[in-house]
Formats: structure tokens, sequence, C-alpha cells
């Protein structure tokens, strides 16, 4: 069945590279973005509770050479099993956390911030990375390591930021990812 659509389309008048698919969000009505107040770019957990992308030529594809659902991709089939997480924001108010922190710095009148990676760890294709910041002499660490450079450093920002009091540490701050509960200071790993 899934054969003959591929086949349908292949011969059909179809854009090639035309995405036909359906990702499951939930595009807001004409009221809801029309309503007074703050503009209503996207709601909170609308891509959190969407269903993943199914069906398509991609996963007929990805059947024919073998893969099966909750599989992961390579010769071992160790590959990434879990969707990328988006981050993103859902109003023109919050910052990014690096940003923040620089911003605070320079409001400050004290040297940038110094991102440097204390630790990197897994297989090309799953690394973790664990980032340290700097500021004013104090060093600022997470205490688990993320899943790419830009989500490590935006981690040792926030627990920069909420240790100078700039973020909440129990409630909600610039940062919608992940909210730490302390800073360490000294190191994370020991050998």
């Amino acid at each position: 069945m899934a054969e003959n659509a591929v086949d349908a389309w292949a011969q059909s008048n179809t854009v090639p590279g035309l995405f036909t698919g359906s990702t499951g969000a939930q595009v807001l009505s004409s009221e809801e973005l029309s309503t007074g107040g703050p503009q209503a770019w996207l709601k909170k957990d609308q891509f959190l509770r969407a269903a993943p992308v199914s069906g398509g030529v991609g996963e007929f594809l990805m059947r024919k050479m073998g893969w099966k659902t909750g599989e992961g991709l390579g010769r071992n089939r160790e590959g990434t099993v879990e969707p990328i997480i988006i981050d993103f924001k859902v109003d023109r108010k919050g910052k990014h956390p690096v940003s923040a922190l620089t911003e605070l710095c320079n409001k400050r009148r004290i040297m940038q911030p110094d991102f440097v990676m204390v630790h990197h760890s897994g297989p090309d294709h799953r690394k973790n990375f664990l980032f340290k910041v700097t500021v004013n002499g104090v060093d600022y660490q997470p205490q688990t390591a993320s899943p790419n450079k830009k989500h490590a450093k935006a981690m040792a920002a926030t627990v920069a930021l909420q240790a100078l009091g700039e973020v909440p540490v129990d409630g909600p701050g610039l940062y919608t990812g992940p909210v730490f509960t302390a800073a360490s200071t000294g190191p994370l790993f020991s050998t």
C-alpha cells in the first residue's frame, strides 16, 4: 500500500521537495491571534503536545532499509531515538541566557563572561558537552552536561544568572530550558 502511494506520488505533478506530510501542530486561529494584550506567537506547550511526524516517503524509505520505530540509526542502532528538543520563546520579551549574562556584565561594567568547555564525552553522533562560565573572576558550572554546545553555554549562563540573583532558582526565568538548583564552583568530574 505504501509502495503504491510512493509510485503515485512520483508520477504526479507534485513539486519536488514540497512537504506533504503533517507535523500535528495546531495553528492558532485568527481569534487567538487578534485578542488584546501581548501578541500570542504560539501556545507554550503547542509543540510538546504535537504528535511526532509519521508516515510519508521518508519513513517508507527508512522502513525499506530495515529501520523500525524506536530504533536508533547507524550500524549498531545506537543513534539518538529521542526527538530533538526545540527551544523557542513564547513572547518577545524573553532573552537567551548568554545574551542576558553579556548584557548584565555590560550594565555592571565588568569583563565579558568567558565560556570554557570543561568536558565533552560520547561517540561523535551523540556527544555531551559541559561548559563553565567565568564572570568577574568567579566560575559557574551546571551539574549536568548538554547534548550540544549552544545548550551547554546557555545552561552555564543560566546557573551564573541564578547565582547572581538575576533569575529565580525555583521559578520561571529568562530561559525556557531546564532550570538548575545550584551552581557548582568546583570540578564536576574527578580523575
